[in-house]
Parts: C-alpha cells; sequence; structure tokens
C-alpha cells in the first residue's frame, strides 16, 4: 500500500470520527435540553399544585376560624349568662344603668368582644399569609413555564453541531490528497528545449 493511499485512509477515519463525534454531541445536547425542559416542566406543575395546596389552607384557615370566633361568642354569652344569674342570686339589680352589676356585666362583654376581634386579626392575618404563598407558587409556576419555553432541544443540537462544525471542516480534504494527481495540478512535461531556454 502506497503512502498517499495510507493518507487519505486515514483522513477519511479522522472524517468519519469528527462526524461520528459530532452527532453523539448533538444527540447529547438534544438529550440534554430535553431534560432540562422536562424538569422545568416538573418544576412548574408541583409550584401549580403548591398553590392549590396554599389557597385550600387559606379557605382551611377561615372556615376554622369562623368555628373558633363562634365558639368564643357561646364562652362569652354563657359567661355573662352565669354572672347575670350569680348577681340576680344576690338580689342586686342587673340592669339599672350606672350600678355596679351593670357594669361588670358591659365588661364582661367587652372583654369577650375583644377576644373575637383578637381571633378574627389573627385569622386574617394568617390567611393573608397563606394566600401570599400561594401567589408565590404562582409566580415560581410561571418562571419555570417560561424557562421550559425557552428551552428548544433542536436547537441545542443544531448548536452542538455547529460548535464541531470547525473541527469538521478541518477535517475535510481541501484538495487532491498527497501522492495523487488532479487536472488541475498536472503540468505538461518540458521538453528538451524548453529546458535550454
Amino acid at each position: 500500500m502506497c503512502i498517499s493511499a495510507l493518507f487519505a485512509a486515514g483522513s477519511s477515519l479522522s472524517t468519519a470520527l469528527t462526524v461520528a463525534s459530532t452527532a453523539v454531541s448533538a444527540i447529547g445536547a438534544v438529550q440534554q435540553a430535553q431534560a432540562q425542559r422536562q424538569q422545568a416542566e416538573y418544576n412548574a406543575a408541583v409550584a401549580r399544585n403548591n398553590a392549590t395546596i396554599a389557597e385550600q389552607n387559606a379557605r382551611d384557615i377561615v372556615q376554622r376560624g369562623e368555628v373558633a370566633r363562634d365558639v368564643q361568642r357561646q364562652r362569652v354569652a354563657q359567661t355573662v349568662g352565669a354572672a347575670r344569674a350569680a348577681i340576680a342570686s344576690t338580689g342586686l339589680l342587673i340592669d339599672e344603668p350606672g350600678t355596679t352589676p351593670t357594669a361588670l356585666i358591659d365588661d364582661l362583654r367587652t372583654a369577650g368582644q375583644f377576644d373575637i376581634m383578637t381571633l378574627k386579626s389573627n385569622i386574617d392575618r394568617e390567611e393573608r399569609r397563606a394566600r401570599i404563598e400561594g401567589s408565590q407558587f404562582q409566580a415560581q409556576a410561571g418562571l419555570f413555564d417560561l424557562q421550559a419555553s425557552s428551552i428548544n432541544p433542536a436547537l441545542a443540537g443544531a448548536a452542538a453541531v455547529f460548535s464541531n462544525a470547525q473541527s469538521l471542516f478541518n477535517t475535510m480534504p481541501s484538495g487532491p490528497v498527497f501522492g495523487s494527481q488532479s487536472s488541475s495540478s498536472v503540468r505538461p512535461r518540458a521538453r528538451p528545449a524548453d529546458i535550454l531556454r
């Protein structure tokens, strides 16, 4: 086998290896981009699920708060009723304006109302916290959706091919292979008369 044939075979092998390497890079880039996109879509779904849970928590807080306020109203009513009964059993007038028993009953009602208002404030604060958390999860879902939509596996594969294009181009023969002749490189033999001139 002559040197030019070996060189040609080596050049073809080098070109084939570069093409194979480029193809593997492109496939790897496509698969990686697909995995990144699927991860972003999964993260968006998780964030949306968390937003739904936060909204359910907010509604649950409101419902439980209403129950707690109803229970507190009943306790206040029972306490006022018990106080009225105790005062009445002593023979004092309860509903006379300006009397001590009436002031005591009013103070019990005011304290009970204050407790109910404190419960309402706590409930509102917890509901707001849960709704803000839900909004944050919705925003995260939007960001993950945007991230997923910006990942293009085909474009990633094309970028991998283009990044290897220079090395692929360098392995391609640009002219005649060493030792071979092409029609453009063959010069006519010199005649003896031309040599003397």
